[in-house]
């Protein structure tokens, strides 16, 4: 059975949302470090655009990250605005935190009372 375009991009952006939590698990294994910057993660992953503004958006819609809205995107140079999560209607993301529960904190880092 031959697979579609459309299964094949589905599969990539699964796989692109696996990748994303991974590095958030890595970077940020108890959710204190975030919020983190798209395009660093991006980079990082050495994904497209496209396909990691996919993968994030729909970690946003399955309430895994949080995204938080740049309140003047328009006011941006283009370049800059282009570093940014993009909804394709409007909407940028400047930033991304993981929603998901942390890890608990090593013994060793809680201070004593």
């Amino acid at each position: 059975m031959k697979r579609t375009k459309q299964a094949a991009a589905v599969d990539a952006v699964a796989e692109a949302k696996e990748r994303i939590l991974a590095w958030l698990d890595d970077a940020d294994p108890f959710r204190t470090q975030g919020p983190h910057v798209p395009a660093k993660i991006r980079r990082e992953l050495g994904m497209s655009k496209s396909m990691f503004d996919a993968a994030v958006l729909d970690l946003l819609r399955e309430r895994l990250v949080y995204c938080a809205e740049h309140d003047h995107p328009w006011r941006l140079r283009p370049e800059e605005r282009a570093e940014l999560v993009a909804d394709g209607r409007g909407t940028f993301y400047c930033s991304i935190s993981d929603r998901r529960p942390a890890r608990p904190l090593p013994a060793e880092a809680i201070p004593a009372c």
